[in-house]
Formats: structure tokens, C-alpha cells, sequence
């Protein structure tokens, strides 16, 4: 589930990109802005799929924690989750798949646990299924992908527009595709931030509002400042 926080700034659109490039040298970090979409910025941790003629790389990013909080059963479900879901879609387009981890990275004020994936396309004409048979993934839609997206459009009050989308660069042989996270919508005052948890039986209401609060901390804290 997600939802928005209204962030008030005065603060400008180049400013603000240019301190997501100071502070997060790990990420995606982008901005767009036309009249038809207005201005979003980001700065996200999760690669979709990276395409290198037939070698493909994607990773599962699931499991929030701060640095001082230790990795639990939950964290390690969700992580499973995504991961299960992922190999289950490779296996239909590719063969030699690597998986490594999952590992601590650091994106911003938090912490997720990553698998990096690693796999061979037997045809590398099928990129592009593949890229939308993985996308959304269990990370930002839940499982199974059907059921969850039917509760998520019913009980969401918000259109999640760009938010949990993807994002990149398309080449002749190497393509570079993102999902949307850490993501906001620009206005001249006022910044819409788009932040989500992971809802398994082990969640409670309080801790996925205070993950989705630091998730939100990695733009606000930069247009506050």
C-alpha cells in the first residue's frame, strides 16, 4: 500500500537535483518536467533490469530497517517474496540464472535487504517481455500480482500516477530500466511524495507508517534544508 505527503519548499527544481546528486551517489537520481506532466524528481535505489545484448541483471529490493535496527523473520519474508516472484519470470525467458544475497544496502535514511540476479536471455529480442513480465514486482504490488492489484485499486484514495512505474534509458544494445521509487511530484510551494511499505501477516500499522515516514525522509529532508 502507499500513499502522499504534502511537503512544503522554497526550493527549486535544479537545486533540489543537484543536491540529490550530492548526497545519493548510489541511486537513479532524475528530473522531468513538460506541461503535460508537470516536474517529478527522484532518486531511486532499485534497478528493474539492466540489458547487455543477451546478459540481463536485475536485483530484489525488499525489507526496510534503519542502521540501528536488527533484520527480522518479516524483512526476510518479504525479501523471499520478491525474489520467488522474480526467478519464477526469468525462468521463462532465460537460462544461467545467478542469483547472490541478500545483502544490506544503504539507500538513503534506510536500509534494504538485495539480491542481485543475474541470467542469460536465450533470445535477446525478449527483453521487453520480460522487463514487463517482471514489472510490477511483489516489491510494489504484492502477490499474487492479480489479487493485490484489485485491493490496491479499490483501497488506495490516490492515483499513483509515475510512483512505482519505471524509469531509464533504451539503447541499440544495452538498456537501463528503474522502478520508480523515492519519488516526488513538484509543485511551485508544495511537493507530493509517493511512499509505500510491504504488507505481510507480520505487519503492524505502526511500524509500516514509521517505514513509509523514513522512506519519505530521503526528499524531504533535502527540501527542508
Amino acid at each position: 500500500m502507499s500513499r502522499i505527503k504534502r511537503v512544503e519548499h522554497s526550493i527549486q527544481p535544479n537545486e533540489l537535483f543537484q543536491k540529490l546528486n550530492e548526497t545519493y551517489t548510489n541511486t537513479f537520481n532524475y528530473v522531468i518536467s513538460n506541461a503535460e506532466i508537470g516536474t517529478w524528481i527522484g532518486a531511486t535505489p532499485e534497478r528493474l533490469i539492466h540489458v547487455n545484448r543477451d546478459k540481463i541483471e536485475t536485483m530484489s529490493l525488499a525489507g526496510t530497517k534503519t542502521e540501528f535496527d536488527n533484520w527480522t523473520k518479516k524483512e526476510y519474508d518479504e525479501q523471499a517474496f520478491v525474489t520467488h516472484q522474480i526467478h519464477k519470470e526469468l525462468e521463462k525467458y532465460c537460462h544461467n540464472i545467478q542469483l547472490d544475497g541478500p545483502q544490506t544496502i544503504t539507500a538513503g535514511p534506510v536500509q534494504h535487504l538485495q539480491t542481485t540476479i543475474k541470467a542469460q536471455l536465450i533470445n535477446p529480442h525478449d527483453w521487453s517481455s520480460l522487463t514487463q513480465g517482471l514489472h510490477p514486482t511483489p516489491a510494489v504490488c504484492g502477490t499474487p500480482t492479480d489479487a493485490a492489484r484489485a485491493f490496491i485499486l479499490k483501497n488506495e484514495k490516490h492515483d499513483r500516477q509515475f510512483y512505482t512505474g519505471f524509469i531509464g534509458f533504451v539503447q541499440k544494445d544495452t538498456k537501463s530500466l528503474f522502478v520508480n521509487l523515492r519519488c516526488l511530484q513538484f509543485y511551485e510551494k508544495y511537493a507530493n511524495l509517493y511512499v509505500g511499505g510491504g504488507i505481510i501477516i507480520d505487519s503492524t500499522q505502526e511500524s509500516e507508517w514509521i517505514e513509509t515516514e523514513r522512506k519519505a525522509n530521503t526528499l524531504s529532508a533535502l527540501l527542508k534544508s
